[in-house]
């Protein structure tokens, strides 16, 4: 019997792992880096607001064309704590990718946040 307890309570474990981060993968002119990081912040209830968004702006700024630069933030959404990571790659004609991974539940609302500020300007 306390075999087939701590065999239940090592599978009920395991299979409450958190679930594999989602990409959202968008590409646009770096000029737009700023208000598309404002629309992701909007997404989260803390932990991505105006000092990181200051913090990976700056940054951006000093990027060198293909030269990655990654940022890991513990957000909160929806009340829950999860990470959210950006990665930025520049390219030679001002062109940025930013790669954000979330959590699965979050991925959704970050995918519309990012979609709807480029596609009002027509990117």
């Amino acid at each position: 019997m306390v075999l087939m307890s701590t065999i239940a309570v090592f599978c009920m474990s395991s299979s409450a792992a958190a679930p594999a981060p989602v990409r959202v993968t968008t590409s646009f002119d770096v000029k737009y880096a700023s208000a598309v990081l404002h629309q992701v912040s909007r997404v989260y209830g803390a932990g991505f607001g105006a000092a990181e968004i200051n913090r990976v702006n700056q940054d951006i700024a000093a990027l060198k064309p293909d030269q990655p630069k990654t940022w890991q933030f513990a957000v909160q959404f929806k009340g829950t704590p999860q990470s959210l990571e950006i990665r930025a790659l520049l390219d030679d004609l001002g062109m940025i990718d930013l790669d954000f991974s979330a959590s699965p539940d979050a991925a959704p609302a970050l995918r519309t946040a990012v979609d709807t500020y480029l596609n009002a300007r027509g990117h």
